[in-house]
């Protein structure tokens, strides 16, 4: 990734073409993510108003009605709900209590293990924005992270951390 002045030398992680995950603030998606691609990277100029960036979501669509089909959904959101792809590490077992993301209705949830199922194949795990528990194979499951300062939280383990391209790839394969 190119780095600008703007960003003190630091990697651009939401340029064009870029695969990143977007939040929603609105009720009943608060908690998610959903991959995207970015169309439209944020402008570099000084304005008042927040800064947006434009993107088209893999698994979200929009029905046409007109000629009764339906296409990725494109939309203008705030900077701050974006992040880059959470990098995938090599250690994909999880124990009670772990914070994790789920793969579910067609975005990442966050929710917490409460139960390992058939010797750590499958993990039972409740959202705590719905209320819901779910079980998953542990191929719907990664660690929960945030994005915060351009930094993962929890950081990565480096002994396990696979490398960024065969993630990007076993992500993306993941959700098609």
């Amino acid at each position: 990734m190119p780095t600008t002045p703007e960003s003190g030398g630091r990697e651009e992680p939401f340029e064009k073409d870029a695969q990143v995950e977007v939040s929603f603030e609105d009720e009943g998606f608060r908690g998610s993510w959903y991959t995207a691609t970015v169309l439209r990277p944020p402008s570099s100029r000084i304005t008042s108003r927040k800064p947006r960036i434009s993107v088209q979501f893999h698994t979200l669509t929009v029905k046409d009605p007109l000629h009764d089909t339906t296409h990725p959904l494109r939309e203008s959101v705030d900077l701050i709900l974006v992040r880059p792809i959470p990098p995938r590490e090599s250690r994909r077992s999880f124990r009670v209590d772990d914070d994790v993301d789920a793969f579910h209705n067609d975005g990442w949830w966050e929710g917490i293990v409460i139960a390992v199922i058939d010797g750590g194949t499958r993990y039972s795990v409740y959202f705590r924005s719905s209320r819901e528990q779910i079980d998953f194979p542990e191929s719907l499951i990664r660690l929960h992270r945030e994005w915060v300062h351009g930094k993962w939280d929890p950081p990565l383990d480096q002994n396990s951390k696979i490398d960024d391209q065969n993630a990007k790839e076993s992500h993306v394969s993941e959700i098609n």
